[in-house]
């Protein structure tokens, strides 16, 4: 019996817990609030003949569309992705910043699965990832296998 009563009383303090989570909304009323644009990048599928050194180059948008300055603690790249520029300064609320990221990209057939990481002082989350989609293609008539 004890141990039901211990088991329905966490539950019950689980639930409260969960439930009083603040709205967006009141979140950007006393906070910072981060947002991305675009929220994640599709780089979409790239043929392996259009793959140069610009094919790499991403920049990403970062609004503040809370009450309180928003700043960014740290911005990293996985897997060879440099971050090469990002807001050190304080974004006042209602501006933008940029997040400027690079990585090569092989002229080979391959998925592109990247992700940047922001830490920050947000209140929608203190950290953040992005994430960057695509694909290096052969062209069509490359991709089909020949019989002799």
């Amino acid at each position: 019996m004890k141990n039901i009563t211990i088991t329905i009383l966490s539950l019950l303090f689980a639930a409260a817990t969960f439930a009083q989570q603040p709205s967006d909304e009141e979140i950007k009323k006393t906070n910072a609030y981060l947002r991305f644009n675009p929220s994640e990048v599709n780089m979409g599928s790239i043929l392996v003949e259009d793959v140069d050194e610009n094919t790499g180059k991403i920049d990403i948008e970062v609004h503040n569309d809370g009450a309180v300055p928003l700043i960014l603690n740290q911005v990293t790249g996985c897997c060879g992705t440099r971050i090469t520029d990002w807001p050190r300064q304080p974004i006042t609320p209602g501006q933008k910043g940029t997040i400027k990221a690079y990585f090569r990209i092989s002229p080979t057939p391959h998925r592109i699965s990247r992700t940047i990481t922001v830490q920050s002082n947000a209140g929608n989350g203190n950290v953040q990832k992005i994430a960057i989609l695509g694909e290096v293609t052969l062209p069509k008539d490359k991709n089909e296998i020949r019989l002799p």
